[in-house]
């Protein structure tokens, strides 16, 4: 099954000298074009694309951007106004890696507890979990998911902090609303350009621990929910199984791999899009809508508050009517 999983593909390495002149420049601006026209999903929008390129193809444009950086960045705000998950950027390979540590995204979502950075149960027996990134979904990844829906499956309601979630493995959204459906659900697709194929993302038929198919789930969203982490939220939102509270996400729906054109280069290209199977489109550029807007810095505050009031209307006890009442009071002041 393909993945939102970036995988690194190598073309032939070009011989550079040690400046870069304005022939070589050309050959990366030659070579992106024509894997972009290859590869980028959304066909109807090459051509726009290769004229914006081609706008940096001149001489005189090409000896202004001296620099390896300065290149790639012009080529970089070139591709990034067609579709977030554009990219193109530069390192230098020739700086000692010893002197330039560095990490992938998936080493420290492994090092560090598949992103779950705070799980725990607030006052009026709330569930909240913090976390910024979707793991791979593995024997490690799925336990520590197993513990994190364990802690909070006696709650009466969950919140699922995403705000500063930048996204991941689809298979982890698929993981995660998993355990909060009881029935087997379509959740979305993926068409695949390169391959002209869409595969479909279903919840999973297992999971370790109980489903929670009946706690009211919350998600607060911010400008910097982004991908994978917007699917989590679009997709319980689309199915009704979700309230949104916060900011429209960033509005990146089509996953990428990344090109490497040698000399430090790279380029990130989308090749898939997106299928949400009930409203049949996606959250390219648009983000997703919240139920309830707030400014980032004050959803928790507002989607805690908005959790205790719609459990105040339910049945409970007068110990846990009183404790949300008192903490109705203070998040509303603190919120005014």
């Amino acid at each position: 099954m393909q993945k939102f999983l970036a995988c690194i593909l190598f073309i032939p390495a070009i011989l550079f000298a040690k400046d870069m002149d304005v022939h070589n420049k050309n050959k990366i601006l030659t070579d992106l074009k024509q894997e972009i026209s290859e590869q980028y999903v959304v066909e109807q929008n090459v051509p726009e694309i290769l004229a914006a390129l081609e706008s940096l193809s001149s001489s005189g444009m090409l000896l202004t951007l001296a620099g390896e950086k300065e290149f790639a960045k012009a080529i970089d705000e070139k591709l990034k106004p067609f579709d977030k998950h554009f990219s193109f950027n530069w390192s230098d390979p020739n700086q000692p890696q010893d002197n330039n540590p560095s990490e992938s995204y998936w080493d420290e979502l492994k090092r560090k507890n598949s992103g779950f950075n705070k799980v725990e149960i607030l006052e009026g027996n709330i569930g909240y979990i913090d976390f910024w990134g979707f793991d791979k979904v593995n024997n490690k990844s799925r336990q520590r998911v197993a513990n994190v829906m364990s802690f909070v499956a006696e709650t009466d309601a969950i919140i699922f902090d995403v705000r500063n979630n930048g996204g991941g493995h689809p298979e982890m959204v698929q993981l995660l609303i998993s355990y909060l459906l009881d029935k087997r659900t379509h959740l979305n697709s993926i068409y695949w350009r390169h391959s002209n194929t869409t595969d479909e993302f279903w919840t999973f038929r297992r999971v370790k621990g109980k489903r929670l198919a009946n706690i009211p789930v919350y998600i607060l969203t911010s400008n910097d929910t982004f991908s994978a982490a917007e699917e989590f939220a679009y997709d319980l939102q689309s199915l009704n199984r979700a309230i949104v509270i916060g900011e429209a996400t960033g509005g990146g729906a089509h996953p990428k791999r990344f090109i490497d054109f040698g000399r430090g280069f790279v380029a990130g290209i989308p090749y898939g899009k997106a299928i949400n199977p009930i409203t049949k489109t996606n959250w390219e550029w648009v983000g997703v809508t919240p139920d309830v807007i707030a400014q980032k810095d004050s959803a928790f505050n507002i989607g805690y508050k908005t959790a205790l009031e719609k459990l105040l209307m339910t049945k409970i006890g007068i110990v846990q009517k009183t404790e949300i009442e008192n903490k109705i009071r203070v998040l509303s002041a603190q919120t005014n």
